[in-house]
């Protein structure tokens, strides 16, 4: 069992173990209709949630990673293996297929999709709802095929999608599905069952990452180059597409203030990086974007992380935005509000 595959052979241990009482349906997991995986479809979501709650960060103490030799990443992770392998290796910790050689397994947040109305089913997920399905028993070979390969021919059912479709005798009788149904996978549940009975470690991306020595500190400077990276032409772009992602955004938050205004015009050519889009989302990048400075110290002072050296760099352009009317009669004194003159010391 060394592929990386949400569909792998069930432990019925598991299903023993969590009770899991669903039927099995076939899914079309390639584009030309010939290669069909067998999943679970449960009526009720209890299971479901049962399972991604297992499957999340389980251990509340920090991140010790020389504890773990070999780690294994869930799929349809939104951070390139890459990037993760990089992180991991700096610990001597090994990436491997085998979800049964980790002693420490790495989740996210996309494990589960919603899927409706015969669209096709994200085949790297572990769990997936599903809305308005039908199901199909024959009307191609390779439908028939799957069903000839099971114990009981009867139970040779295979949702029907897009892709389902496009390798189907467009005539055939289709069954529905309950309305609201729930995909779930043999690694989903293999792997809740590793970690509820194994008792293996769960961490999340975001803190495997955060342990990395490779990490930079955003500066005024580093804005100024990579600025000018992405303006020189292609070879520039891959280039800031490879240390914006190793950028610290819990820090100097001002910057990243900044750094969102004036990148924000280049971000669509980071469209497709899976690194950068990560990086982006979990800074909060676009949001940012839409701050004035005024926006940015508040919602820093909400955050109880408005600094000296945030409030001092964002203030002076918040003066720059008073507007005072009949300055022909009068004069006017302007002065930070007490509670923040504390900041300007």
């Amino acid at each position: 069992m060394t592929k990386k595959s949400v569909h792998q052979k069930l432990n019925l241990d598991a299903v023993k173990h969590f009770g899991i009482d669903c039927d099995p349906y076939g899914v079309i997991v390639d584009t030309v209709g010939e290669n069909i995986e067998t999943v679970q479809i449960d009526k009720s979501a209890l299971n479901l949630d049962k399972l991604l709650k297992i499957l999340e960060v389980n251990n509340k103490k920090s991140l010790n990673m020389t504890l773990y030799k070999k780690a294994f990443l869930f799929p349809n992770a939104p951070v390139s293996q890459e990037r993760i392998k990089a992180s991991l290796k700096e610990h001597k910790i090994t990436l491997t297929n085998n979800y049964e050689d980790a002693d420490l397994y790495i989740t996210h947040n996309n494990l589960f999709k919603e899927h409706s109305d015969g669209e096709n089913i994200n085949t790297r997920s572990l769990f997936c709802k599903l809305w308005n399905y039908d199901s199909v028993s024959d009307g191609s070979v390779p439908v028939d095929l799957y069903s000839a390969k099971l114990p009981n021919r009867s139970l040779g059912k295979v949702i029907y999608d897009k892709k389902c479709e496009n390798n189907t005798d467009r005539y055939v009788v289709r069954d529905s599905l309950p309305y609201e149904s729930y995909l779930l996978t043999s690694l989903g549940i293999n792997l809740a069952y590793e970690v509820e009975v194994n008792n293996i470690d769960v961490y999340s991306i975001e803190q495997v990452m955060s342990e990395s020595a490779n990490k930079i500190d955003l500066t005024e400077q580093l804005i100024e180059d990579i600025c000018s990276q992405i303006i020189s032409g292609e070879e520039g772009i891959l280039m800031a597409s490879a240390i914006i992602p190793t950028i610290k955004y819990n820090e100097n938050q001002h910057l990243l203030w900044e750094f969102s205004k004036k990148i924000n015009k280049y971000l669509h050519n980071f469209r497709r990086n899976k690194d950068v889009q990560y990086w982006m989302k979990c800074s909060s990048l676009e949001k940012l974007s839409w701050y004035s400075a005024l926006d940015m110290i508040k919602h820093l002072e909400k955050r109880n992380e408005l600094t000296k050296e945030s409030f001092r760099y964002l203030e002076p352009s918040v003066r720059k935005k008073i507007e005072i009317s009949n300055r022909d009669l009068y004069t006017f004194k302007v002065e930070v509000k007490p509670e923040y003159k504390k900041l300007m010391i």
